[in-house]
């Protein structure tokens, strides 16, 4: 093998170990979220209020990602440690892109993972809205 696809192919293999990895629990539990663009402005940052229920009682983070599906844009991520509580105040966040859909409504879908101690997934749930909501 050449030494420049060798050297290529060693940097990723090392890139894709290096990769964060989420395994499922067997015994994970789906979560009930449920959210509003109340007071969201277009295309700013943070998130909108987030309720969670259902989340399991050895739960040390929540994972929370938004998605536009419709133009096919991640607005982000954030692993934020979980304070036993089943709200997710407003702009909590400031990693999450609002919803800023060009043109058209977005379908947006916010999903949460609760993760445990050894970095388990123990419990999932996602909700889409379009925004702008329909009157």
């Amino acid at each position: 093998m050449k030494p420049a696809l060798h050297f290529c192919l060693i940097g990723f293999v090392i890139f894709v170990s290096s990769c964060e990895r989420e395994s499922m629990s067997p015994g994970a539990v789906e979560l009930t979220i449920d959210f509003s663009w109340n007071g969201i402005q277009p295309c700013g940052w943070g998130n909108p209020e987030i309720r969670v229920s259902g989340v399991p009682a050895k739960t040390k983070f929540l994972k929370i990602s938004m998605y536009d599906h419709v133009h096919r844009h991640d607005h982000g991520s954030v692993l934020a440690t979980y304070n036993g509580s089943g709200i997710i105040t407003k702009d909590r966040f400031r990693k999450i892109q609002g919803p800023c859909p060009p043109g058209s409504p977005g379908r947006y879908e916010i999903k949460i993972k609760a993760i445990n101690e050894s970095e388990e997934i123990i419990g999932f749930g996602s909700k889409e809205r379009f925004f702008p909501e329909e009157e």
